[in-house]
């Protein structure tokens, strides 16, 4: 009989709509964040990457990102993802 020697696990971070939230939190100064990328955050990691720099510089995104704003959920505005990884 071999025993379990360790293990690890990854979460895998989804929002109601798969799609990311990116923005600055309302509440805390400069605290920026983007997560909920249901598994394509490897895929959309460069541009969010740019996003955030822009964010972080104060300079306008390359982007809108509303779309993406945490606001979505209490406004009832999400944005149905159909292709899931």
């Amino acid at each position: 009989d071999a025993g379990i020697r360790g293990g690890w696990a990854g979460l895998y971070e989804m929002t109601p709509d798969h799609n990311a939230i990116i923005g600055e939190a309302s509440g805390v100064a400069r605290f920026l964040y983007a997560t909920g990328f249901s598994g394509h955050g490897f895929l959309q990691g460069p541009a969010v990457g740019e996003i955030l720099r822009d964010m972080v510089l104060r300079r306008p995104t390359f982007v809108d990102i509303s779309p993406l704003s945490v606001e979505r959920f209490g406004a009832a505005a999400l944005r149905p993802e159909y292709n899931i990884v």
